[in-house]
């Protein structure tokens, strides 16, 4: 059993989802997880003191939450000591378009670089598109692009493209180095 720290940066609520998600799959492996939401500035005690780390977060313009970059320099020495993992999530972690998959694998490689950061593990998971959280404009280019993608806005507003069994996959492979 392995103390894991979950920590989180959701802008529009998916991140979230996807953070919750995984610290249930590892409880279900028998470990035991610190989850911390960055973006509601959750406490941050006990952040140093576990086997292991996850940082999600989600893209957006091109860029990470700054919440996510600034947990990074204040806990980066103890994440670094042990086995870890980045989950950053985008739309284009959906695409079937190579470019589009490799811009965003751009981004999340400037960020570690900038963050001076290492993780055993990079996991690039499927957002999803939330019509409650966005205006007029941004909602008719999101489905547009999800149309262009061969993908269908779901009628409920709330389209996610995160494949959960790829994604649990993944937790299983991590949980078995811990």
């Amino acid at each position: 059993m392995a103390r894991v720290l979950l920590a989180f940066a959701s802008q529009e609520g998916h991140t979230e989802r996807i953070s919750h998600h995984v610290a249930r799959k590892l409880e279900d492996l028998e470990h035991v997880v610190r989850l911390i939401n960055l973006t509601n500035h959750d406490g941050e005690a006990g952040a140093d003191d576990c086997d292991a780390s996850l940082l999600a977060g989600s893209v957006h313009r091109g860029c990470f939450a700054m919440e996510l970059s600034s947990f990074l320099m204040r806990h980066g020495p103890a994440i670094r000591s042990h086995a870890s993992a980045f989950l950053p999530v985008s739309l284009s972690a959906a695409s079937h378009n190579q470019c589009e998959i490799d811009a965003v694998g751009e981004i999340a490689d400037r960020f570690l670089f900038e963050a001076g950061w290492h993780p055993d593990y990079v996991e690039h998971v499927a957002g999803a598109v939330q019509d409650r959280q966005l205006n007029m404009v941004e909602k008719v280019v999101m489905h547009s692009i999800l149309h262009q993608h061969g993908e269908e806005a779901d009628p409920s507003g709330d389209t996610v493209l995160t494949n959960w069994e790829k994604l649990d996959r993944f937790v299983k492979k991590f949980a078995a180095r811990l």
